[in-house]
């Protein structure tokens, strides 16, 4: 019986037997430590190490997860704080610009403004086509700022449509590339007219020009004056193809205009002759 459990528990007895044998020799060497030899010195030496370096192993492997995870977690949450504080200046920073460019637009508008000798209504794009073929869109003022359907709009690069329906506080702008839209033009270097209709893809096309007429790639088309809606000298874009068929009664161009529609944010409606002067250029009430 005892030697099965001698057997059975043998490494723990073994472990045991070391210790004790061990703790013997160091009380040994306390008492008569002049008479311990440097053999059993050697034997202490060599029982006790491996428990001493296990011991001290595993403290400083204990010690070095422990600071290894708080100092990772410390980076982490500096990490955060740093990303969050980034977000927040960047969105700041997106304010800003915004602002600045905003400005830079009014600073535009206002120099158009100071050049217009018609009486005008200052309005911002709050809605645009849904189509998003840009054919038209809504603005923020209408019939209780003096606005009416068939006022021209112009913006600081030129010309943008006319107004086709207003409400009392808004309005529907049809835009130049509408293709149901037609304007009177005047091309600046040859002087002939013809007649500019939206197209497709936002495109545009001058018609009905003189087949004889010189008309140039590059060349200023500007608004005719003919038709009562649109007053005469206004940019509208230039010539960028020129389109002259054989045994034709006409030639056409394609027009790019000066405007980009997509970006179109603050116009000036030309106020007609219907419209209360005085009250159009409070354009901020």
């Amino acid at each position: 019986m005892v030697l099965r459990l001698l057997a059975r528990y043998r490494r723990t007895v073994v472990l045991a037997s070391a210790i004790l044998f061990a703790f013997l020799l160091m009380s040994l060497a306390t008492r008569r430590e002049e008479n311990l030899t440097p053999f059993l010195k050697r034997i202490l030496l060599e029982t006790a190490s491996p428990f001493l370096r296990a011991t001290t192993y595993l403290r400083d492997s204990v010690a070095d997860v422990w600071g290894n995870y708080v100092d990772l977690r410390a980076v982490r949450q500096e990490n955060l704080r740093l990303k969050q504080e980034i977000e927040g200046l960047q969105v700041r920073l997106n304010v800003l610009e915004e602002i600045r460019r905003e400005n830079q637009r009014l600073m535009t508008l206002l120099d158009l403004q100071e050049t217009m000798s018609f009486p005008y209504v200052a309005s911002r794009v709050i809605g645009r086509d849904v189509t998003n073929w840009f054919h038209s869109v809504v603005i923020d003022r209408g019939s209780r700022h003096g606005l009416q359907p068939h006022m021209a709009v112009v913006a600081p690069g030129g010309l943008v449509g006319q107004v086709v329906g207003a409400g009392p506080l808004s309005a529907q702008i049809q835009l130049i590339t509408d293709p149901v839209s037609s304007v009177g033009v005047l091309l600046e270097h040859s002087r002939v007219t013809g007649l500019l209709e939206g197209a497709q893809f936002g495109r545009l096309r001058i018609k009905y020009l003189p087949i004889l007429a010189e008309i140039r790639v590059g060349d200023v088309v500007m608004t005719s004056g003919l038709g009562g809606v649109y007053p005469k000298g206004i940019r509208v874009g230039q010539v960028v193809a020129v389109d002259k068929r054989s045994g034709a009664l006409f030639q056409e161009a394609g027009v790019e205009p000066s405007i980009d529609f997509s970006r179109l944010e603050e116009v000036l409606v030309i106020a007609g002759e219907h419209a209360d002067p005085s009250r159009s250029r409070r354009s901020g009430e």
